[in-house]
């Protein structure tokens, strides 16, 4: 009975190897975006428009740079991006570091600065991430 079970044994683990080869490709191949470029993240304009020039995917991942305490960052839902208004939920998950980094998820992904008024003056970002092609 032990010896019609190696076989089987071998090829699941065989098979999982293969799955977490194929899905360390991805992360792999992730770039690093400095959001604003050398605008870095404050009262610059549109950010949106930064987001047109370059093509995201999931995994990558953004970097918002600004003064620490000057400003914040928060991931909203798209109410919370249209509003400029971070529910109590996002806004506890607000970054304050000078430096803040978000991985990108597939889809839109919203980012405001939470300080009143920042975000009504142009400081929130939508970015697109486009899924990762697998082999």
């Amino acid at each position: 009975m032990g010896a019609l079970r190696t076989p089987l044994v071998c090829k699941f683990l065989l098979i999982s190897l293969i799955l977490v080869g194929l899905s360390s490709i991805s992360t792999a191949n992730a770039k690093v975006y400095v959001v604003g470029g050398t605008k870095q993240w404050g009262f610059v304009g549109s950010y949106n428009k930064w987001c047109t020039r370059r093509s995201f995917f999931e995994g990558d991942v953004i970097v918002f740079k600004y003064p620490e305490g000057a400003h914040n960052t928060v991931r909203v839902s798209k109410t919370g991006y249209k509003s400029c208004k971070a529910t109590d939920r996002e806004f506890a998950k607000a970054m304050w570091t000078g430096n803040d980094k978000y991985t990108l998820r597939k889809g839109n992904n919203y980012f405001i600065c939470g300080i009143p008024g920042h975000c009504s003056s142009g400081m929130k970002v939508n970015v697109f991430a486009k899924p990762v092609k697998t082999i």
